[in-house]
């Protein structure tokens, strides 16, 4: 009587399992503070922090990180050197016309969106604000074209004040290593405030964005060279040194 083949075992899940992942999201629960800490710790070895040109008080804070939309930093770091040099201040700037400053600042993308935009904003932070770029959240988002990722940028690197500064890239980046689960900017805001340090508050932004832009990328991403690799909870982590199958 011949023997009757075994039945091949169960294969475990794995990371790519949507049933292993359906099961993780269900018990999912954000990391301790510590784990955050040594992650940002992780990031801040690879990625030390740099000082910006446009980084100079609210004013100079201000008008940078509306350039800094959607633009590399090198190219806004042109951009701005080459409009304060002709508008230094906020009474010149709410006197230019268009055309000159979308001559300056070129280099950016949405060029002439962002010369009306920084137009409007001079001249209402000179007429409702005698010229003085206000220090409040409420004040800020009041300005044309500022939400809230552009208002905490000032308020963080323009008067120093603790705040967390939260964009696209660092929702994005936060929600796929498992610091969060949230649909929207905002939301994040508000889940990272609890979770990070606040000694870590002014560094997140900058520490998460330029991880995303040069390893933990959209499509691509390069966990070979991620230096937090072992902090990272992301369901769709690469194997560090894939072995091959036959």
């Amino acid at each position: 009587m011949s023997r009757q083949p075994r039945r091949p075992l169960r294969a475990e899940a794995t990371v790519d399992d949507p049933s292993a992942r359906r099961r993780r999201a269900h018990a999912w629960a954000p990391p301790p503070r510590r784990q955050v800490r040594r992650a940002l710790e992780g990031l801040a070895g690879r990625f030390p922090p740099q000082s910006r040109t446009w980084n100079d008080g609210p004013w100079r804070t201000l008008v940078g990180t509306i350039l800094s939309q959607r633009t590399r930093d090198e190219a806004t770091g042109k951009a701005t050197r080459q409009l304060f040099a002709h508008f230094p201040d906020v009474i010149s700037l709410a006197a230019a016309s268009p055309q000159r400053i979308e001559a300056l600042i070129r280099p950016v993308g949405f060029y002439r969106t962002k010369a009306k935009t920084l137009i409007a904003v001079a001249q209402v932070v000179q007429e409702r604000f005698d010229g003085e770029v206000p220090s409040t959240m409420e004040e800020l988002l009041s300005l044309p074209g500022v939400g809230r990722k552009t208002a905490n940028c000032v308020l963080c690197y323009g008067f120093g004040a603790e705040a967390l500064a939260v964009d696209t890239h660092v929702h994005r980046i936060a929600n796929r290593i498992g610091w969060v689960r949230t649909t929207t900017p905002e939301e994040t805001e508000q889940a990272l405030l609890e979770l990070v340090p606040r000694d870590w508050w002014m560094l997140t932004n900058d520490l998460l964005v330029n991880f995303g832009q040069q390893i933990c990328k959209p499509v691509g991403w390069r966990c070979a060279e991620c230096p937090i690799y072992d902090e990272c909870r992301f369901d769709g982590r690469k194997p560090r040194d894939p072995i091959a199958v036959e």
